[in-house]
């Protein structure tokens, strides 16, 4: 499976706690892989909710700056951070720059599923 990020589907992100937030489901289980590797964006000022789940999650930041919030403890991330977070952990993600900050999150498969047209 080859394919570009220009190809795959942003969709905006809603929900409790949600600001702002774009998501776009890179690779997954329809190309024959057992997870899901999608690409956030979150707007200056955006941000994700505040959460726990059981599957743990791989970040890494490919542009911008902001906060990790990780078990009440808060953590500056910037292009190239990378954070592996264990399940059943809170944790939230914020931008706090003047532009867009984006970043990949890798989850087993359930951590998301395809939202449909």
């Amino acid at each position: 499976m080859i394919s570009h990020e220009s190809e795959k589907k942003s969709v905006p992100v809603y929900g409790d706690g949600v600001k702002d937030v774009h998501k776009q489901i890179l690779v997954g289980p329809r190309d024959g892989f057992t997870g899901y590797l999608r690409e956030f964006t979150l707007a200056p000022g955006g941000h994700t909710p505040y959460h726990r789940h059981n599957w743990h999650h791989v970040v890494y930041v490919l542009e911008g700056t902001g906060l990790l919030t990780f078990e009440d403890k808060k953590h500056s991330i910037k292009t190239g951070s990378v954070a592996y977070i264990e399940g059943n952990k809170t944790h939230g993600l914020t931008n706090t720059g003047n532009t867009q900050m984006r970043f990949l999150c890798l989850v087993p498969e359930e951590g998301d599923s395809y939202q449909e047209d």
